[in-house]
Order: structure tokens, then C-alpha cells, then sequence
């Protein structure tokens, strides 16, 4: 959803991985599990990509 799901080529971009996986474990709750869903579908029927 975020865009940190693509090759992480460099250190920086594997840790803003990492920081984003870790909010999103600190963060979870059901609705947050919905809006990824959702998001995930409209930008996949956008052509952004989801990944």
C-alpha cells in the first residue's frame, strides 16, 4: 500500500521496509486490515500496481 513492497536495492529502502512492516504490526486492528484491502484494490484498478 505504501510502495515498500518492490526490490529493497539499498540499505535505506530495506529499512523503511522494516519500518513500515513494524507500524503496521504496532498499528493492526481490523480496519486497518480493511483501508490495505481496499487500497490495494483501487490502486490495482487504477494501474498503479499492487504488490
Amino acid at each position: 500500500m505504501n510502495g515498500w513492497r518492490v526490490a529493497s536495492d539499498t540499505v535505506d529502502k530495506m529499512q523503511k521496509r522494516v519500518e513500515c512492516d513494524l507500524d503496521t504490526i504496532r498499528n493492526w486492528s481490523l480496519w486497518l486490515d480493511v483501508k490495505i484491502i481496499a487500497l490495494t484494490m483501487v490502486r490495482a484498478f487504477a494501474g498503479e500496481g499492487a504488490y
